[in-house]
């Protein structure tokens, strides 16, 4: 482990201690929490605007789903740092992208034709543009390149956004407070487009994710190969159910 990874593990745990301290399972798992009250909350929005109790609980499950993608950015960034092999990581990243586009094509077009491409992907794109980012490569096809990557996740769910997050999560890895407010600057923008174009208040849920930083104390809990795979399987798993339960409804 070089001096940069003490130091950035360092920052993320000092202030962190005591009973509310958060490691990386546990907010992996809020994470999953967090995606599965958000996808509750899409594929069955038709039956959650049926009354004002049932909107409100839409509302507040899409508000707490914002959580998922920042956390997982996060750790993707961390994950970038840590890995004892990026090649690895990065066809893991690819193998559960492709399994998990037909459940997630289903649940949220249902129909496998959409060009919408699932979460995975954006994590898989912004994993090769931080490995374009530590190349030696000379400014302009650098810049090109991540250009092109920028704009092929725009096809993708928390497309643009997601590789930002992951950006700006790596660059800042060593000073929390630039990191917070790049974040905070690029989740502004989100939000304001969200509720101006859309009406989706429940954007305002990615402030989350400013405590939940704060509680992380950068210990990485349990490293049963459980979890690891859990939370890769629990990504298709969860939206393939979902999408049957719909069929059945």
């Amino acid at each position: 482990m070089n001096d940069s990874t003490k130091k950035s593990e360092l920052e993320s745990s000092s202030n962190n201690t005591g009973s509310f301290a958060l490691n990386r399972n546990k907010l992996k798992y809020i994470a999953i929490t967090a995606m599965l009250l958000d996808h509750i909350g899409m594929v069955f929005s038709g039956y959650f605007f049926q009354s004002t109790p049932a909107t409100i609980i839409y509302t507040i499950f899409r508000f707490l789903g914002r959580l998922t993608a920042p956390i997982m950015c996060y750790f993707l960034a961390q994950g970038f740092i840590h890995t004892h092999s990026k090649k690895q990581y990065a066809l893991r990243l690819a193998i559960f992208a492709l399994i998990s586009q037909v459940p997630y094509a289903l649940a949220h077009k249902h129909s496998i034709l959409s060009l919408d491409f699932n979460m995975l992907f954006v994590l898989f794109i912004s994993f090769i543009m931080l490995c374009i980012w530590e190349t030696r490569l000379a400014p302009f096809p650098k810049f090109l390149l991540l250009l092109l990557l920028l704009a092929a996740s725009a096809f993708c769910d928390w497309g643009l956004v997601g590789p930002l997050f992951v950006l700006f999560f790596y660059l800042f890895r060593e000073n929390r407070r630039n990191m917070i407010i790049s974040y905070c600057i690029l989740i502004l923008v989100v939000c304001l487009m969200g509720i101006i174009f859309y009406r989706e208040y429940w954007h305002l849920g990615l402030f989350l994710f400013i405590p939940v930083l704060f509680l992380y104390n950068g210990e990485p809990g349990s490293r049963a190969a459980f979890h690891k795979w859990f939370f890769y399987l629990f990504y298709p798993v969860h939206l393939l159910v979902l999408w049957l339960i719909f069929i059945l409804l």
